[in-house]
């Protein structure tokens, strides 16, 4: 499903089916003359035109779109749009072909799964393996919108059904400097994001319809970027469909990787994400990189803090008495700050931190500097004053 998110407009959608017939007996058969389908438009918070200004802001169907439709007797429809109606918000399906039997309740869902003996009551959600392609690209999240529609009985001939959005379509936002991207990681450690679990098409009411029953979770989320370069430092745009979940309360981290594998950390307030909620997370700064590696011998370290805007105030925080401050500089979006890591005499590694953190939200971006311990040489092996081996790394 092709999508631009704001506002989703609620939409009737007549859709193409198979030449099949749902199983049941030849009793109180009707013909089916009309199926409707209707999206539902997500509630929660609306992007302008000033800060999201790319397409028509509906949902469309696209080539490949298939919507299916289930009976409590197992086994399963499948509705294919035709290809007149690609682009759409309406596609018409006269119902001709199959047979509903009055007394049974039919449930449907999008996307389809290529399963007749589907278990309506254990439909399967997956939110792994989301691809964003292009920056602020939305076009991949049909893919992952599932949405269901409760079980109804058909009344002469025809099926009502209304879809409800299971997942919440999230945008993350973060300042970057100029480059390419090839993903973005989404965590919180003392929170667990559901990233598969079933859902009861014959629930009988909206709340337990789209109540998702996690069989695999995770602390992180992970959006696989592609094709997705940023000509000057700006602000890096990333959607992906996320499982409902309660973020209130919690500091979000993001972490964009470039093609260097070099990654930028961002943090944002979280809130309460409930199903068919569109969520907009927006980092008023960045700090690069998150993780600076130097010898024994030590030396200079220069971490950038990205800025969405000028007025953003970041102060800097030492967590460590071998990293010393040596000034910055500004062009008002990008401060520079340089370190001086002293030499490390131990026969240990060690890890420093120095954390950023914003005035205005007191929320807190904290890199790493770690060294080696002496003796090693970054990159080429190590020299152990023991035995004079070097050992490779």
């Amino acid at each position: 499903m092709r999508s631009s998110i704001i506002p989703l407009l609620s939409l009737l959608l007549i859709l193409t089916a198979c030449n099949q017939e749902l199983p049941m007996t030849q009793d109180d058969q009707q013909e089916a003359r009309n199926i409707v389908f209707s999206l539902s438009q997500p509630v929660g918070d609306i992007l302008t035109k000033t800060s999201y200004d790319i397409g028509e802001n509906v949902f469309l169907w696209a080539d490949g779109d298939a919507v299916g439709i289930v009976s409590p007797q197992g086994g399963q429809l499948k509705f294919t749009i035709k290809p007149e109606d690609y682009g759409k918000e309406r596609a018409n399906f006269d119902g001709r072909g199959f047979a509903l039997k009055a007394g049974n309740k039919y449930a449907s869902y999008y996307p389809f799964l290529p399963d007749f003996d589907l278990d309506p009551t254990a439909l399967p959600i997956c939110l792994l393996n989301q691809i964003q392609d292009g920056e602020n690209s939305w076009a991949h999240l049909g893919a992952s919108n599932f949405s269901v529609a409760q079980g109804i009985s058909p009344t002469a001939g025809q099926l009502d059904f209304t879809f409800l959005n299971v997942g919440s379509p999230h945008r993350y936002r973060l300042p970057v400097l100029a480059g390419t991207y090839t993903q973005l990681t989404i965590q919180i450690p003392s929170q667990s994001f559901t990233v598969r679990g079933t859902v009861n098409l014959m629930a009988d009411n909206d709340t337990d319809l789209r109540a998702i029953t996690p069989t695999e979770t995770t602390d992180r989320l992970t959006l696989e970027l592609r094709n997705t370069t940023m000509a000057s430092t700006g602000n890096l745009r990333c959607w992906m469909i996320v499982a409902p979940v309660n973020l209130q309360g919690s500091a979000i981290t993001m972490i964009a990787q470039d093609s260097n594998e070099q990654e930028y950390v961002a943090s944002v307030a979280g809130r309460d994400c409930p199903a068919n909620t569109r969520r907009v997370f927006d980092a008023l700064s960045s700090v690069f990189p998150r993780v600076s590696v130097i010898t024994a011998e030590g030396g200079s370290v220069q971490i950038k803090v990205v800025k969405s805007a000028a007025d953003v105030e970041v102060t800097p925080s030492i967590g460590a008495g071998w990293i010393t401050s040596a000034g910055s500089s500004t062009d008002g979006l990008v401060t520079t700050y340089t370190y001086t890591v002293a030499e490390n005499e131990a026969s240990v590694a060690r890890e420093g931190t120095i954390s950023f953190t914003e005035t205005s939200t007191g929320l807190t971006n904290t890199v790493s500097i770690q060294q080696a311990k002496a003796g090693t040489i970054i990159g080429i092996g190590s020299w152990d004053n023991d035995n004079h081996s070097g050992n490779a790394q």
